[in-house]
């Protein structure tokens, strides 16, 4: 019996250790290891991510003289917010070519507006557009100025009989029935995006 007792207590003392070297030891090193494991395939994930923005932007640099003339279109689209004079001497020729009148002003309310939209911000100023002409040469203004070089927005259009002609004859005094030859009133608001 004692050497029953002798191969009962080393077996128990053999399975403690086991199990303290299972729990105290293997266990931790296992979890070590699988965080070890997630950490490298991140990392490899981000490398792959890095090595194609770096291929990316060398492709860039290497295509830029092709880039460079739409990318100077597109800065042009904007107006620089300090200095919008070519914006507006754009529409005063654009509304001289189109025959009609123009007043432009900029309302107090709309100095350097940001408005933030689909996560990014948009700058923008708005000026405030009257005129009066005949309806159809109302109407090409408005066309030449949205396929102008500008990104703008027309907010705010009121188009109204006009109650004093522009010219002196007896023939605008009256309301005409062809309704491209009447002389209107017009005020907008246009929205002119700006360079940040």
């Amino acid at each position: 019996m004692k050497n029953s007792n002798k191969i009962y207590i080393i077996l128990l003392i053999f399975t403690l250790v086991s199990l303290f070297l299972a729990v105290f030891l293997i266990l931790p090193l296992s979890k070590e290891i699988e965080k070890n494991s997630k950490d490298l395939i991140s990392a490899k994930n981000n490398m792959a991510i890095l090595l194609a923005q770096v291929d990316g932007i060398e492709n860039f640099k290497k295509n830029y003289e092709t880039y460079k003339p739409n990318l100077e279109k597109m800065d042009q689209l904007f107006v620089d917010p300090n200095n919008p004079v070519d914006f507006i001497k754009f529409l005063e020729d654009t509304a001289f070519s189109s025959q009609i009148t123009s007043q432009i002003s900029l309302p107090p309310s709309s100095q350097n507006i940001q408005k933030k939209s689909k996560g990014a911000l948009q700058d923008f100023i708005i000026l405030q557009f009257s005129s009066k002409g005949n309806f159809s040469e109302v109407s090409n203004f408005l066309k030449e100025i949205e396929s102008g070089p500008y990104l703008i927005e027309i907010e705010n259009l009121t188009i109204q009989n006009s109650q004093t002609p522009t010219s002196g004859s007896s023939k605008d005094k009256t309301v005409s029935k062809d309704y491209s030859s009447r002389e209107v009133d017009v005020t907008l608001a246009i929205k002119v995006f700006t360079k940040k």
